[in-house]
């Protein structure tokens, strides 16, 4: 009898290894199927993400080369001038070199995607390096409260002058030394006009305008050479906004905007010569392009400032800001 119980036990417990045995398989196999499961995931993600990155980095290729195109279509512009003397602006405000010569500027559509070209004379605004007096005018236009603007215009003058003598509201190198991220006072011209995001009281939507202002942006320029007429702005391109802030009457602006349609000035009566209106064609050109590729949601962008030259064979060109990247395109 107990013969007979110790087999059964026996049996009971062969029985109980070879399941667990059993068991233990099961979940080591089950462990390994989670791993290969989990290898499997990293590999697709990792093989997905790698051919976004190809995509994204063929689509923005695509696109900057297109934008390239775009640029030099719009210098090509530039120096076919046919008529040196007068650069003017259209109805439309498209950029002319001269009459016979059709504009740009504007969206176009390409086999490989679309180009938007945008070019604006710089020699039709106001050049903040040579303003003087006329800074005081320019913040009371765009509806600056008084205490800012005199803040502003203290510090421009600040940040102009050799000196390290401050005016009453301005600031140099004490004041920008004790900032989080401190620099020193320029003690020189602005070089861009973005330049002037680090003035003591400068803020980003003064430049971009909001509810309260104008923005500053549009109507100011860093880029001119002092001539015999300091800041001279061209009477061709400048702007109906950029007109009011010099204080030309409404009667007088007509008239330059009418001039436009029959080509515009080629000599400047006297009475505009006095608020800086000396110019009749332009040196310094702003280019703006943005390309992107039929079919992506990736752009590519190109911002220019260049010096045109006239020479004995035509025109020279000279790039005096570049900046260019890679953006988010929403159609």
């Amino acid at each position: 009898m107990n013969s007979l119980k110790f087999k059964v036990k026996s049996l009971k417990l062969k029985t109980f290894t070879r399941y667990s045995e059993k068991g233990v398989a099961l979940m080591m196999v089950l462990w390994i199927l989670v791993l290969l499961s989990i290898v499997a995931m990293n590999f697709s993600f990792s093989t997905r993400w790698s051919t976004a990155s190809t995509r994204n980095l063929k689509e923005e290729t695509m696109a900057y080369y297109l934008c390239m195109r775009g640029y030099q279509e719009a210098i090509n512009y530039l120096v076919s001038d046919k008529d040196p003397v007068v650069d003017l602006l259209d109805n439309e405000g498209n950029l002319r070199i001269d009459n016979e010569t059709s504009p740009v500027t504007g969206k176009k559509t390409t086999t490989e995607g679309e180009i938007d070209i945008r070019i604006t004379d710089e020699d039709s605004k106001l050049n903040i390096n040579y303003a003087g007096d006329r800074l005081e005018k320019l913040f009371e236009y765009v509806g600056m409260p008084t205490g800012t603007a005199r803040e502003l215009i203290d510090s421009i003058l600040d940040w102009i002058d050799r000196d390290n003598k401050h005016h009453l509201s301005g600031a140099e190198d004490e004041y920008y030394e004790e900032l989080d991220n401190p620099y020193k006072a320029k003690n020189n011209f602005f070089d861009v006009p973005e330049e002037l995001l680090l003035v003591k009281g400068m803020r980003p939507e003064y430049m971009t305008g909001s509810d309260e202002i104008k923005a500053i942006g549009p109507l100011i320029t860093t880029f001119g050479k002092r001539g015999d007429i300091i800041g001279a702005i061209n009477i061709n391109t400048v702007s109906k906004e950029v007109m009011e802030l010099l204080g030309l009457t409404p009667p007088a602006i007509e008239t330059i905007l009418k001039q436009r349609e029959s080509g515009g000035f080629k000599t400047i009566p006297l009475t505009f010569r006095i608020i800086q209106l000396t110019k009749t064609n332009s040196s310094y050109f702003r280019i703006e392009v943005v390309a992107h590729v039929h079919g992506s949601n990736r752009a590519s962008r190109i911002i220019s400032v260049v010096n045109r030259t006239p020479t004995d064979k035509g025109f020279k060109i000279r790039t005096v800001y570049w900046k260019e990247n890679a953006e988010g395109y929403r159609g």
